[in-house]
Order: structure tokens, then C-alpha cells, then sequence
């Protein structure tokens, strides 16, 4: 399994880039298997798609928890999907979630960061379609 990683400082926007992606995946023809939230944040989700370039892709939003991550890691592998997309929130070590990761293929990505509340929207955009060109 190949992971996109998308890591940044806590509330950098993951979460809401992560969401945008999935949804690039799904109007581009991506089926949903069972999103569920996960996490302490209720904004956090999981989840399968299918039916997009052949492939099964996880999607895993929390990254905050480095254990729920390297748990996730390894069963999304053990299910055989070829593509995971998680965030990694960075600033602390992320051990566990960090050796999980660096036993697959990884591409990891900065989130960008504005300093202009305005800009978000656009920024979380663009990282987006950067995980969506990766998938």
C-alpha cells in the first residue's frame, strides 16, 4: 500500500483538505464503502472508496493520535488497499504513526499555511487537488 500523507502543525487545515480531496474522489466517480467519524474531533472521518482509476483508497482525517493512526495504517494494508490518504499532525514525535508509515511507500506533503483567515478556503483547495493529482 502507498500513503499520501498530509502533515502540518495541529488545526492547519488537514481535516478540511483531507475532506476535499475525498470529495474530488467521489464526484470523479469514487464510491463510498461506510464514512464514519473517528476521533475525539467530529470533524474527523474514515473511509473506502472504490471505482476510482481501479483502486481501493482509504481515507484517514485523524492524525492527531499517533497510535489510532498506525492502527489505521496497518488495516487499511491488511485489507489490501493500494492507496491510503492521511493526515499526520506534526510538532509532537508521532513515533508509533511514524514508523508505521515509513514501513510503506510514502509521498509526504506540507500542509500549506496562510496567515490570512480569508485565504484558507483557497489554500485547503490547492493542497487538494495536489493529494487528488498524487492518487
Amino acid at each position: 500500500m502507498d500513503i499520501i500523507v498530509l502533515q502540518g502543525l495541529p488545526n492547519s487545515g488537514k481535516t478540511e483538505t483531507i475532506g476535499l480531496a475525498y470529495d474530488i474522489v467521489l464526484n470523479n466517480g469514487g464510491i463510498s464503502s461506510n464514512r464514519t467519524q473517528v476521533g475525539n474531533d467530529p470533524r474527523d472521518f474514515e473511509d473506502i472508496l472504490t471505482n476510482y482509476k481501479n483502486k481501493t483508497i482509504a481515507f484517514y482525517s485523524a492524525g492527531d493520535d499517533s497510535t489510532a493512526l498506525s492502527k489505521a495504517i496497518w488495516k487499511y494494508s491488511s485489507a489490501n488497499c493500494d492507496l491510503m490518504v492521511c493526515a499526520l499532525s506534526t510538532g509532537t514525535a508521532k513515533v508509533r504513526a511514524n514508523n508505521a508509515i515509513n514501513a510503506h511507500n510514502s509521498t509526504r506533503l506540507n500542509k500549506t499555511i496562510s496567515s490570512i483567515l480569508t485565504q484558507f478556503p483557497a489554500v485547503n483547495s490547492t493542497d487538494a487537488q495536489t493529494i487528488f493529482t498524487l492518487i
